[in-house]
């Protein structure tokens, strides 16, 4: 059995070990190697630079599952390339604390998770890799000898295996805890009745449309476009919060939702949450409606925006390319609008995607497993995963698609 690699590169060329084809990418981009229980990721002169939690870097330290880029493309920690590499380290990286309600990283293939209430330690198995994953006790940090731990097949949802023959174990009834608990009542999925028990309230509480600070904010970015709800108003929000926005990490071990009215007076600070409750609260105030959707997929847990914008989506395409080129965004540059991507709902015709990777309002999906909607007045829903195919629509388009929509051009 060939022994696991030391160093993995990263690139477009053929003959990188990882290899990415996003055109940001250049031929031979970055290079992991294990250095002291942590991956140093190594630029090798890329063109478009190597970012760790939004900062350009040369060389960095990092933990799997960290929001790497490479160009505008996402790290994908869960690559199966990746996988021998990240067990040959693995196994001797201490992750972090086994703090019942917190997101973990599996050392073995980068999936990322939540544990669940009530859990006091044992084994799990990772739902992505099916590594056993040994958890000590809540509170005391992971002996370097235990095996990648981790949890769940991804970030904000509880997705459990117990032991191997089909055996009753501690995980399997904490499973059994989680879905029967009063929270998740009304759930349609395990990652929606998850997202009710651990986020729900603290999103929730997040979205302060009614605070001054965020209303303020909000109508004078939108009073460039007046008069009534529109489009143009979302593209104004979405350019301006994307523009000015810094990456930050939340707190070691914990999940923090910060308020919008906070990520304003923190002159746009924060994580991919964040960036998406501000936008939700500040659409809302405005006399919009807007939704934060908490998703996985093959980079891992993410969260994003999405907008409620009237017209078809033939129209939403030509206004929001008519905008742009009246108004290039001087933070982000020219954009051009030809698709627009979106979901179609019951009292919604086009939901707006509104991503901050997306690089315009209405730009591509990434790929998701799963997605659950969370709305300002506290209501969930689990979604159609987005981003797994484009399917072209016209404006007489309707009814439900297993991923995000797109109008195109005609």
């Amino acid at each position: 059995m060939a022994e696991p690699p030391t160093n993995v590169v990263i690139g477009r060329s053929r003959d990188c070990d990882l290899v990415l084809k996003d055109p940001t990418i250049s031929g031979r981009h970055a290079r992991l190697a294990w250095e002291d229980g942590k991956i140093l990721v190594e630029d090798l002169g890329s063109a478009n630079g190597t970012f760790v939690g939004g900062k350009r870097v040369e060389r960095a330290l990092v933990r799997p599952g960290d929001d790497v880029r490479l160009g505008r493309a996402a790290l994908p920690w869960s690559a199966a390339a990746l996988r021998p590499f990240l067990r040959k380290g693995g196994k001797d990286t201490i992750l972090g604390e086994s703090i019942p309600g917190s997101r973990f990283i599996c050392g073995a293939c980068g999936t990322r998770g939540l544990m669940p209430s009530g859990f006091k330690g044992g084994v799990l198995r990772c739902g992505a890799c099916g590594q056993r994953l040994i958890v000590s006790q809540p509170g005391r940090r992971w002996p370097r000898a235990i095996a990648s731990v981790i949890v769940l097949a991804a970030a904000g949802a509880l997705v459990f295996f117990g032991l191997r023959g089909g055996r009753e174990s501690p995980l399997g009834r904490a499973a059994e805890s989680l879905v029967s608990d009063a929270r998740a009542a009304g759930a349609t999925s395990p990652q929606e009745a998850s997202i009710r028990i651990h986020s729900l309230e603290k999103v929730k509480a997040a979205f302060d449309t009614a605070n001054p600070r965020t209303r303020n904010e909000a109508v004078r970015i939108a009073a460039q476009n007046e008069g009534p709800y529109s489009v143009e108003q979302v593209a104004r929000i979405w350019s301006h919060v994307r523009g000015h926005w810094r990456y930050v990490n939340d707190p070691r071990g914990d999940e923090y939702f910060a308020h919008a009215s906070e990520t304003i007076e923190n002159d746009y600070i924060g994580d991919c949450d964040d960036f998406s409750i501000v936008l939700v609260s500040m659409i809302q105030a405005i006399g919009g409606d807007a939704r934060l959707v908490m998703m996985d997929g093959p980079q891992g847990g993410h969260a994003y925006a999405e907008a409620c914008v009237p017209g078809t989506s033939d129209e939403v395409r030509d206004k929001l390319a008519a905008h742009y080129r009246r108004n290039p965004d001087r933070n982000l540059g020219r954009q051009r609008i030809q698709t627009v991507h979106f979901r179609p709902g019951h009292d919604c015709g086009v939901w707006l995607n509104l991503d901050w990777n997306a690089g315009v309002p209405g730009g591509e999906y990434e790929a998701e497993r799963w997605a659950v909607a969370i709305y300002p007045d506290g209501r969930t829903e689990t979604l159609a995963p987005a981003g797994a195919e484009v399917v072209p629509v016209n404006a007489a388009s309707s009814g439900a698609s297993p991923s995000g929509m797109v109008a195109s051009p005609p």
